[in-house]
């Protein structure tokens, strides 16, 4: 074993690049996780949404009002499946002791 000063110039060269665009990557993880907690919030609100969307008929289509350039319309079921992978990101990802380990990595703001 050996410690972090120890290491190589060589090997220090291959880490701290790394190192450093992961823990920008986790900054934007951060954010994600922050996003993606207020999405969910406003989906599960009493007469948010999700209880609006849940009012289609089966099979209608939910258009790309936003103008993201390509988006297509979503089925009532593509959404289902895609708030349910955000649900699941955010059970893995928006726990306090992910959200601490965040704020190691990338700064306090981003363990918010």
């Amino acid at each position: 074993m050996a410690t972090y000063a120890s290491l190589s110039a060589e090997d220090k060269g291959i880490v701290e690049p790394f190192t450093n665009n992961f823990r920008a990557w986790v900054g934007g993880l951060a954010r994600q996780v922050i996003q993606a907690r207020a999405l969910q919030a406003s989906y599960q609100a009493n007469n948010g949404t999700g209880a609006i969307l849940a009012t289609l008929d089966v099979g209608e289509k939910v258009p790309n009002t936003g103008g993201l350039p390509g988006a297509q319309a979503l089925l009532d079921t593509d959404m289902a499946a895609l708030i349910a992978g955000m649900d699941a990101f955010l059970t893995t990802y928006d726990t306090l002791g992910t959200r601490k380990r965040m704020a190691q990595a990338a700064g306090p703001l981003a363990g918010l």
